[in-house]
């Protein structure tokens, strides 16, 4: 997957979204972030009611936040922007181009944080429900059984690929998933005040991690 993700992030040069080559090409950084965009039917029931039935994480409540989702994809965007004008790597899911017919998101998503030098999730105030539990906890999770770290073990000895994961969060959000980020997997947990913030953040772990990979605990993915 490593390979696949950094072949298929340069584009042509005629494209306007095109990603310029990097100076630390091997160096992945994947940035997730909240999103509404999936086939919530294909989660329920053939009978239920999708306006009823479905479960919170499926709405963005506008109203109670501060961004729509095309505000969140220009942050995630912009991050993953500053981040490669410093050197990093950086992409988003929708960067790779992998058809979901191929492979779901969050399979994706665990695929990718696998991948990655750094994982990122960058969480702004979007209303009531981010879904922060079902995507963090879900690579996380994958993270601590593929490593054999599960039951109380788990608990007491984090792998050391969950320190690979940050979450950069604006101070207003609350979720109780924010509080275990740390405290069962031992990964990071930062707030920022607006996208040049965000990207600071960002930037450091990326450097911290580098610098793990090269003369500390973490070993070289590349």
């Amino acid at each position: 997957m490593r390979q696949r993700i950094i072949d298929n992030l340069p584009r042509a040069a005629g494209d306007s979204d095109a990603l310029a080559p990097v100076r630390r090409e091997q160096f992945l950084v994947y940035l997730m972030g909240p999103y509404r965009t999936f086939d919530v039917d294909a989660l329920l029931p053939a009978d239920a009611n999708v306006e009823t039935d479905a479960p919170s994480f499926a709405t963005w409540d506008e109203t109670s936040g501060e961004y729509a989702e095309d505000e969140v994809l220009r942050l995630l965007q912009e991050t993953r922007d500053c981040l490669r004008d410093r050197g990093f790597n950086a992409f988003l899911a929708i960067d790779v181009g992998i058809p979901l017919d191929e492979m779901d998101a969050a399979t994706q998503s665990i695929a990718f944080a696998k991948a990655s030098n750094a994982t990122i999730f960058i969480a702004p105030q979007v209303g009531d429900n981010l879904g922060v539990g079902i995507e963090i906890g879900s690579v996380l999770e994958d993270i601590l059984s593929t490593a054999g770290m599960q039951g109380p073990a788990a608990d007491a000895t984090p792998p050391t690929r969950a320190r690979r994961v940050m979450v950069a969060t604006e101070p207003s959000v609350r979720s109780a998933m924010l509080g275990a980020v740390h405290a069962r997997w031992d990964a990071s947990v930062r707030t920022f005040a607006d996208a040049a913030d965000c990207c600071r953040l960002c930037a450091q772990f990326c450097t911290h991690i580098q610098n793990e990979e090269l003369y500390g605990s973490l070993d070289r993915l590349d």
